[in-house]
């Protein structure tokens, strides 16, 4: 089905006149190693420039990265500059020195839906050099993550968990040079015996490697519920998360993905002291079953958290993460806040796994694409993308690149969508709704509103608000985001949205 959204085309990236991107807001923490690449599109070679930056970081002018470990807490703000032979770009930037890590939802890629357990070191390679080439590393997305299948066996100087030597055969050198490409370095754990991915039977299978351990070890631990899965899916007795953690650090890890369920409390905090105590900044995610009974320790000790499924390219599972789990589970929205996420899971966007050597394309339509990058977008959730990115097509390219939906979700307010408007009509003799329309309005840092539209429903709608609703008074100016047009000043707003589709639209300017 070809969409019926106009979805703006995407500038290169390398060429014309200079552009930064990304948030206007950094955090990180005294005394610890920095690093903040300035994302830029235009014509290289490009230079940078930064007045003011706090004492103790230091601006390669060449690649745009600040380096170095503030000296001091506090907010400093600084004029970001890019230069080229066209002209030159200036955008106010804030480094918060203490306040946190995370202050806009975390932006990358993730290995799992690429690759499940099969990720390896040239995966990697290829992806960060994928993120630069297609212009997506110069709009901001700047980690890089692997998911379960790294792991091999217990060893080295902390005893602890090291890669599957066959598939990185020097994963310190590897972090190293993905550090100097300017991203940031993810990795993947849990407090279980064996972390999902493969069951205990087939841990010695040759061709997924010569072993996969978690943070814990040895029979059950009874003061933990273990998961149904009897294979090792429990936290053992013996504890490692210091070992584990210590040996991270070492390496130069940035971003921690804890994946076990039920998602206990205790095991959260055991391993989110460590990450705070450490003595490098490092964003702490947990999984898949955070719930809100436990919601103050959660907001104490990670960056963000997911009590859903994984999120699957299939329409069912976009309506259960996006819209419906969460009125089941609980409303996480009044924790929602800069440094604390709700994480919808991975995006389930572009071509994923079909087998250790190829992809399928998505599963989604295109307009179901959009629904879901326009949900998470707006919710805000973190944007990490989970599919081969040497194989993206035209479309999935101007869905992850789209700067002006990119900026709603890195927003600094931090302020969750609202559910504004929520319509389902369904006459007794049909099987589908005749109407199923969602409206969330999201608050933005300069006054301004962004609203999407959803239709869940099988056929196009019409959708309208009267802006005057949102505290506007007389005809407000109105941006179509997907197709970067304004729409003009108005104080009704109506728009047709097609069957599974969304429309994202800022007001107020």
């Amino acid at each position: 089905m070809k969409t019926t959204i106009r979805i703006a085309k995407v500038e290169p990236w390398d060429q014309g006149e200079p552009a930064i991107h990304g948030p206007s807001i950094y955090g990180a923490s005294v005394n610890k190693p920095f690093l903040h690449t300035i994302s830029a599109t235009g014509e290289r070679p490009l230079t940078f420039s930064a007045e003011g930056l706090p004492e103790g970081l230091q601006l390669n002018p060449a690649n745009g990265q600040i380096n170095g470990a503030a000296c001091n807490e506090g907010d400093t703000k600084i004029l970001l500059r890019a230069e080229n032979r066209h002209g030159n770009a200036e955008k106010e930037f804030t480094i918060a020195i203490g306040r946190g890590l995370a202050l806009t939802p975390p932006m990358g890629w993730n290995s799992w839906d690429q690759c499940l357990v099969h990720v390896n070191e040239a995966t990697v390679r290829t992806t960060a050099q994928c993120l630069i080439e297609t212009g997506l590393a110069a709009r901001g997305y700047s980690y890089i993550n692997i998911d379960s299948g790294w792991q091999g066996k217990r060893g080295g100087k902390h005893d602890a968990i090291q890669p599957d030597a066959a598939k990185f055969p020097d994963l310190e050198s590897l972090i190293d040079d993905i550090h100097s490409l300017g991203f940031k370095f993810g990795i993947y754990s849990t407090p279980w015996v064996v972390p999902w991915g493969w069951g205990w039977g087939e841990r010695e299978k040759p061709e997924l490697g010569n072993g996969l351990i978690g943070c814990s070890s040895g029979p059950p631990d009874l003061d933990y519920k273990a998961h149904s899965i009897p294979e090792g899916r429990y936290v053992g007795i013996h504890k490692h998360e210091a070992q584990d953690l210590a040996q991270w650090v070492d390496w130069g890890v940035d971003f921690l993905k804890y994946d076990w369920t039920p998602t206990d409390p205790i095991s959260l905090e055991r391993m989110g002291r460590l990450v705070k105590a450490a003595s490098r900044d490092i964003v702490f995610s947990i999984c898949t079953d955070a719930q809100i009974a436990d919601a103050d320790a959660i907001k104490a000790w990670t960056h963000m958290w997911r009590g859903l499924p994984d999120a699957k390219d299939a329409w069912p599972a976009v309506l259960g993460n996006a819209f419906l789990l969460e009125e089941l589970r609980g409303d996480w929205r009044p924790h929602i806040k800069p440094g604390s996420w709700n994480d919808f899971c991975l995006l389930p966007l572009g071509p994923k796994h079909k087998n250790q050597n190829s992809f399928r394309p998505n599963g989604l339509t295109e307009d179901e694409q959009i629904t879901a990058m326009t949900a998470w977008a707006l919710s805000p959730s973190p944007l990490l993308m989970s599919c081969d990115l040497s194989a993206l097509t035209d479309f999935e390219l101007r869905l992850f690149a789209n700067e002006e939906v990119i900026a709603v979700n890195q927003d600094p307010l931090g302020k969750p969508a609202v559910r504004y408007f929520e319509k389902r009509v369904q006459l007794p003799q049909t099987a589908q709704p005749q109407h199923n329309m969602r409206i969330w309005v999201r608050p933005l840092a300069e006054g301004t509103f962004a609203i999407g539209f959803f239709n869940l429903a099988e056929n196009s709608d019409t959708f309208s608000i009267d802006l005057r609703d949102l505290g506007f008074s007389g005809s407000i100016g109105a941006r179509n985001l997907w197709e970067r047009r304004d729409i003009g000043r108005l104080q009704q707003l109506s728009i047709e949205v097609p069957a599974h589709g969304a429309q994202l639209i800022l007001v107020g300017k």
